[in-house]
């Protein structure tokens, strides 16, 4: 008697176990990632006098065949890098890749990542004859409906 209970026990904190993992591991669908690119993008846009750039498509075809992402591009030659990576971190982004991983001649750059969202926004500052700050936001790969 006493070790059924325990394996029922075991077996309930099993399943719950799998339950929550699942549940962490899954993708939101690719209309809840976009809405919420939309939503974190149009925070940044209103708070850092960023411009949505003129050529920024809404899908992205730079997945795999038969796999879409939606994604932005802002530009600004008024922002501050370092205000829009604090926005981001506030934001519950992670910066995972920063200019030390990454040297591209006179651009920095710095990826950050929320990890509940999988969401992905990239900083590049440019410098050269126009300076700014390009943004780039992403959702991760969805299989094309």
């Amino acid at each position: 008697m006493r070790a059924c209970r325990h394996g029922l026990s075991a077996v309930l904190l099993c399943v719950a176990a799998m339950t929550a993992c699942t549940a962490a591991a899954e993708l939101p669908t690719l209309e809840d990632a976009a809405r919420q690119l939309d939503s974190d993008g149009g925070a940044l846009l209103g708070s850092a006098g960023l411009r949505l750039s003129t050529e920024s498509p809404a899908d992205d075809d730079s997945c795999v065949p038969g796999q879409v992402r939606r994604y932005f591009r802002a530009e600004s030659d008024l922002a501050s890098a370092s205000a829009l990576l604090d926005r981001l971190q506030a934001m519950g982004y992670d910066k995972v890749v920063d200019d030390l991983d990454l040297r591209d001649g006179d651009q920095d750059v710095s990826v950050l990542r929320n990890p509940e969202t999988r969401l992905t926004f990239e900083l590049t500052v440019l410098s050269g004859d126009e300076p700014g700050v390009r943004v780039i936001g992403k959702t991760t790969c969805y299989t094309a409906d």
